[in-house]
């Protein structure tokens, strides 16, 4: 078993698959794996102010030889689906997403459901590979994995982080 929290796995996770850059919006889910990359010199970080912009950032990365991240939490991601499916999947973009899930397991904010529940179905049918992680012990063999794969196949790869893996968001910090 990993001695490392969730967010320093997947902090080396990342730096495991090769990422440079990584493009984030702030999210309490987040907040740890943030400042760990945040505070990492291996990765440089660009705060962006919508999901979709980080797409644009991602690509301009990748077109200057660099491997891109997305950190955001699910409904966020939701966000992106116009310029993943218009940009990066045909121009065969990669980038590694990791996304904190919501609308599964310990979900109180009804809102959160429809983009959170199913979004590894809705990635699916934008023709985005993904894959969840239920277990903190799997986390950094699923996102080196996933960028493994991101990067060699120059297709975006999403990594669905559950609650079990990033502790529970309770109702009284939404």
């Amino acid at each position: 078993m990993s001695s490392m929290t969730w967010s320093k796995d997947a902090a080396e996770a990342l730096a495991d698959a090769g990422v440079d850059l990584i493009a984030y919006l702030p999210d309490s889910k987040m907040d740890a794996l943030i400042d760990e990359v945040v505070d990492d010199s291996r990765f440089e970080t660009v705060l962006v102010s919508r999901e979709e912009e980080a797409i644009g950032v991602l690509v301009g990365a990748w077109v200057g030889g660099d491997r891109g991240a997305l950190l955001c939490q699910s409904s966020g991601l939701a966000n992106t689906f116009n310029a993943i499916g218009s940009l990066s999947v045909p121009a065969r973009v990669p980038f590694l997403g990791a996304v904190t899930r919501r609308g599964n397991l310990g979900e109180f904010n009804i809102a959160q459901v429809p983009a959170g529940y199913n979004m590894d179905k809705l990635l699916d049918d934008v023709g985005v590979r993904n894959s969840v992680v239920t277990d903190s012990e799997d986390l950094r063999e699923t996102v080196a994995l996933a960028g493994e794969t991101a990067f060699s196949t120059q297709s975006p790869y999403v990594v669905l982080l559950e609650q079990t893996v990033t502790g529970r968001k309770s109702e009284a910090t939404e």
